[in-house]
């Protein structure tokens, strides 16, 4: 239980409550929903039968669903009563119940659910931040049996820890959120979509990547997290950027320009902790990622992050740039040739990928573009759940 106090990303926490609950009950499947607005969301959706082969996809395949708080659906019921369900299958339950399951998922996917334990996630002062759902517990034999009241006993001591949790950390993400929004008040091309997607790209890229140079699995939980994050404050800086500079509609001027680009290094201002991996990875992406592969981004050496405004240093080339930040340049550079903009209409989805392709080894690292070439089922599952 101690292992998610200790992850301050939400999204990273979301998913390893839901696996590690998954794990401990030998659960095939199961949901993290988290409630908003008098719903419930689903936040994380595993299945280790449907997506044994893409379990990055399953993270936003389904994440743009809800559900009403009420008796329709098994973890609506629970999130309004506060009580746990332990069903041992779930298309014979007992005709006076005030619940019922919804088949449309398993008639949707061919999936055949029968067992599930849901349970709801309640902080310390009673309070409902969402609801934990595991469905198909499997023997050793892989075959579907019910779970156990020692399993139910387990998960819902497990799931009051991780509730305490998830609210820290929600709290933390929303203070990311409203950054990206006040980023988005000053400069009408950066919008908290935009920022969203930019961070679920530059997660699964840096998944894939870390992977592919065999970092151990834990120090991967944790970046992945803290790249996501700071991918989507990569233009945090523009905030103090001038608006006659941010939302000029003609051609800047040589010196704008400059004035534009130093947006690099006043946003890196704002993480200069030494002895914070967090601000060493937000540092690293928001200050290098207009960096190009060949040497001609910016803002290049810098002598000193408090320095006044100057000129720029040689661009930084290859691996001199963070691997962070080469992986958000791609993120950020294609989800901006896509997106609609105030002097440009989006690009189709061929075109923008087509440029992203010709321009590894120039502009983009190539071995993360080969790895964003592949994963574009993924990308069209970011793009659903973060839509236009």
């Amino acid at each position: 239980m101690d292992s998610v106090h200790h992850i301050q990303e939400l999204d990273e926490l979301l998913e390893r409550v839901l696996l590690e609950s998954r794990r401990f009950v030998g659960a095939d499947a199961g949901t993290l929903y988290l409630k908003a607005k008098n719903r419930l969301f689903f936040s994380y959706v595993q299945n280790d039968t449907l997506f044994a082969r893409n379990q990055a996809e399953s993270r936003y395949v389904y994440s743009s669903r809800s559900l009403p708080l009420d008796n329709r659906s098994l973890a609506g019921y629970v999130a309004s009563s506060g009580e746990s369900l332990l069903i041992d299958d779930v298309y014979h339950i007992q005709s006076d119940v005030d619940y019922s399951f919804n088949p449309a998922f398993d008639q949707k996917t061919d999936y055949l659910t029968r067992s599930m334990l849901i349970v709801p996630l309640m902080t310390r002062s009673e309070r409902a931040v969402g609801v934990l759902q595991l469905i198909n517990a499997k023997d050793q034999a892989g075959r579907v049996v019910p779970f156990s009241e020692l399993d139910r006993r387990y998960v819902n001591q497990f799931a009051r820890h991780a509730a305490n949790a998830i609210e820290t950390a929600r709290m933390g993400k929303e203070m990311v959120l409203l950054m990206v929004e006040l980023a988005e008040l000053r400069d009408p091309h950066e919008t908290s979509r935009h920022a969203k997607r930019v961070g679920a790209y530059a997660a699964e890229l840096y998944e894939i990547w870390a992977q592919h140079h065999r970092v151990p699995e834990r120090h991967i939980r944790r970046n992945r997290g803290m790249i996501k994050t700071a991918a989507m404050l990569h233009d945090i800086g523009k905030v103090a950027v001038s608006d006659a500079i941010l939302k000029k509609r003609t051609s800047l001027s040589d010196e704008e320009r400059s004035q534009l680009r130093w947006h690099t290094v006043l946003g890196a201002r704002l993480f200069s902790r030494t002895d914070s991996p967090w601000d060493q990875i937000a540092r690293e992406v928001i200050l290098n990622h207009h960096e190009r592969w060949d040497g001609g981004g910016y803002p290049g050496t810098v002598r000193s992050l408090n320095a006044p405004p100057g000129s720029f240093g040689r661009g930084k080339r290859k691996q001199e740039i963070p691997v962070s930040a080469r992986i958000v340049a791609v993120a950020d550079v294609f989800d901006a040739l896509i997106s609609e903009r105030a002097y440009k209409n989006p690009w189709v989805l061929e075109r923008a990928v087509d440029y992203i392709s010709r321009n590894a080894g120039t502009q983009f690292d190539p071995e993360v573009v080969e790895i964003f070439l592949g994963m574009q089922d993924v990308v069209a599952s970011i793009r659903r759940k973060y839509s236009y």
